[in-house]
């Protein structure tokens, strides 16, 4: 999916919003025209007018929700000066909080996040231009820009799913080209292969059974057995799969387990990471874990044939994985022929024999299987299954074979009803993150801006000596007043700073 992100930038507008910083304020000082009445929706849903703050001193901040750093800071920030400001100044300071992402924003998210941070004041969204228009009378302009969106940290496997294929071809010269879409039973075999952990497994009508890992098998009583788990990242928990392991996606479910259902299930840990993993309980309560990191002709070979639900039996043995048949077709006792794995040569563009076994082959886009009898000429050039142009609708390609088949949709596209071939457009927002100058104002009356804070680094005692200067200069208490009460330095980074950690583990 494509990303928008948000640059709000503060604009000192040296004709109108000209200020600098004097001594009579911690803050900048202003000269700011009025910034008038606008009109935008509360954590309620309801209408707010500026004009309903009626204190003389009204203190406006700009946050979003999703802001991971500055925003939380600057809300705890406000929320000690609420709590520290002088008592004969509590009923004439009012706070009120603008969004800086009214898209994601609406009122029930408002709700959520002054909950979080245990605030009351009005926090206000509304349409995005009703709100952009607020930005402009604060010296916020914004703007969007469309980049790519990217994962640096997408796994070998998953990064060669893309067009790898194995070009399959039978005894009798047919041929077929299997693109890579791997199953359960490719991601369990693989983690075997790498853990070195032995596995007995049995074919039946409802598909691979898994009957013992590390000569741990299940008893003829069923009085335990190995039942397979899927990582659920919505609800971060272990569940039972609905199905066999021959028709997981380990595209969609990249992490697995087998769990022996006498053992304790609370030692199934969270898996780390987006690398395919594969864990095991065993009946002693033991565990092994294991990444499945690496892409060979060996996972390339397992799903392709498990994708489009042929039949493909690899033996695993000191020298390494072998095939020993395809499709219950092996080679004859007298050994007239046998399955001979080529190898694409991306330089010459042509097929060679392999002069290594499926391990050595790293990263492959394609390989062949073929009798040893065939001649590199006769096996059609990868690519002859490769979805066209006008295949899934032209906004998408074909992942798996036979029955599996199906379109890999481009982003803004999925399959029509009932029909995983073809792919239609959808309506969606784009993700979007917000990055910005965060300003803190402090208005009069009038809703004139005469203090402004910059970002986080500020501290509440600081705030609150100026709301009480400018109370003191506008006559709302006399010079003399008592002021405010110390909050010393390191009391204020304290607070702040442990509260502001404290909900952002709880927002994550």
């Amino acid at each position: 999916m494509r990303t928008i992100t948000i640059f709000v930038v503060g604009l000192l507008l040296s004709v109108v919003l000209g200020g600098a910083p004097v001594s009579a304020y911690n803050g900048i000082e202003l000269s700011y025209a009025s910034v008038g009445n606008f009109t935008l929706v509360d954590q309620n849903n309801s209408e707010y007018k500026l004009s309903d703050a009626t204190e003389e001193i009204v203190v406006v901040s700009f946050f979003f929700t999703r802001c991971p750093d500055v925003c939380p800071v600057i809300t705890q920030n406000l929320k000690l000066v609420h709590d520290t400001l002088p008592e004969e100044l509590e009923d004439n300071v009012g706070f009120v909080a603008v969004t800086l992402d009214p898209k994601y924003d609406t009122p029930e998210v408002l709700a959520e996040y002054m909950d979080l941070h245990g605030v009351d004041w009005p926090h206000l969204t509304g349409p995005t231009e009703d709100v952009k228009e607020v930005w402009s009378r604060f010296a916020i302009y914004a703007e969007e820009y469309v980049i790519d969106a990217h994962d640096d940290n997408v796994s070998d496997m998953e990064g060669q799913v893309h067009n790898s294929s194995v070009v399959y071809v039978r005894p009798d010269g047919t041929a077929e080209e299997l693109m890579y879409l791997p199953t359960g039973m490719t991601l369990t075999s693989a983690a075997a292969a790498e853990a070195g952990w032995s596995l007995n497994t049995s074919d039946t009508q409802y598909g691979t059974m898994i009957n013992g890992i590390e000569g741990y098998d299940s008893p003829a009583d069923w009085s335990w057995w190995w039942s397979l788990k899927l990582f659920d990242e919505a609800t971060q928990r272990w569940e039972d799969s609905p199905v066999g392991v021959d028709s997981v996606n380990a595209l969609e479910e990249t992490h697995l387990a087998w769990y022996a259902t006498s053992a304790n299930i609370s030692l199934l840990e969270p898996p780390m990471g987006d690398t395919p993993s594969v864990q095991v309980v065993f009946p002693d309560n033991t565990t092994s874990f294991t990444n499945v990191s690496t892409f060979t002709g060996y996972h390339l070979t397992q799903g392709a044939f498990d994708g489009a639900e042929i039949d493909v039996d690899v033996q695993d043995s000191q020298f390494g994985h072998f095939l020993n048949s395809i499709d219950n077709v092996s080679a004859p006792a007298d050994w007239s022929w046998y399955w001979e794995l080529h190898s694409w040569n991306d330089t010459s563009a042509e097929w060679e024999d392999s002069i290594v076994g499926m391990d050595g082959i790293d990263q492959p886009m394609a390989i062949a299987w073929a009798s040893n009898n065939t001649s590199n000429d006769a096996i059609p050039l990868p690519g002859f299954a490769v979805v066209e142009d006008s295949e899934c609708d032209g906004h998408g390609w074909v992942m798996g074979s036979g029955s599996r088949a199906h379109c890999m949709c481009d982003d803004g596209y999925e399959w029509a009803e009932d029909d995983v071939l073809s792919c239609i457009a959808v309506e969606s927002e784009a993700e979007y993150t917000v990055g910005h100058f965060a300003y803190t104002y402090i208005l009069d009356e009038e809703k004139k801006p005469r203090v402004r804070y910059v970002d986080d680094s500020w501290l509440a005692s600081d705030f609150v000596e100026d709301v009480v200067e400018l109370a003191e200069r506008e006559g709302i208490i006399s010079d003399d007043s008592e002021g405010i009460p110390s909050v010393g330095l390191l009391v204020s980074v304290a607070v702040v700073s442990m509260a502001a950690i404290s909900l952002r583990s709880k927002s994550e």
